[in-house]
């Protein structure tokens, strides 16, 4: 190999080192500096991918609350109003004599107030045959707003030969939608007023 060009390939060799810890000495000091904005990096990756999760998790759980706001919605417009509930008793007539059961007696029971509803029972009493009866009981499921029989209490006549072979009584209940409001806070008393000059006593 020609001497001149050893001599040049030892020079640049030597540069290069030269160069090499030149830059590791100048840069020595930025490296804990990078370090750093890695670490610093990582975190805040970290808390985006938080933010993706709790922003998925947030878009279901509105549209879940959406879906039970809508129900909540549908199952108000078949709960009866008062004006509803005064209708009962008639509109049951209409479906007893539907059924072909004679209705005897109706009256009105204690209500029951819940947070959102109060339960209306009225008390019926009809006359009925047993097939009757149940045609009535499939009418009332039919009904178009929110009511429930419970209480059926059947007692069978001993004169076979009544057109109705039993009587039975039952509490037929509308659920009125009507939640409670916040109660209103008492009233502050006036603050008294200081006594006046001519009210003080004198010593």
């Amino acid at each position: 190999m020609n001497p001149q060009l050893q001599k040049q390939i030892g020079v640049g060799a030597v540069a290069g080192i030269v160069l090499t810890g030149l830059v590791y000495f100048l840069l020595g000091g930025k490296r804990g500096e990078l370090e750093a904005i890695r670490a610093d990096v990582t975190s805040l990756q970290a808390e985006v991918d938080k933010g993706r999760l709790l922003k998925a998790s947030y878009e279901k759980l509105r549209e879940e609350v959406a879906k039970q706001d809508k129900r909540i919605e549908e199952l108000i417009k078949i709960m009866p109003s008062e004006a509803d509930y005064g209708e009962i008793p008639y509109r049951i007539k209409k479906i007893a004599d539907d059924a072909g059961i004679d209705q005897v007696a109706f009256s009105l029971k204690p209500e029951r107030r819940d947070t959102y509803y109060t339960e209306k029972p009225v008390e019926f009493e009809f006359r009925v045959g047993y097939h009757a009866f149940g045609q009535f009981a499939s009418l009332i499921s039919g009904y178009d707003k929110i009511i429930n029989v419970s209480n059926i209490e059947f007692v069978r006549k001993s004169d076979n030969r009544s057109v109705y072979p039993a009587t039975v009584k039952c509490l037929i209940s509308a659920f009125v939608y009507n939640p409670e409001t916040p109660a209103a806070a008492p009233a502050k008393k006036p603050a008294k007023a200081p006594a006046s000059k001519s009210d003080a006593r004198e010593d």
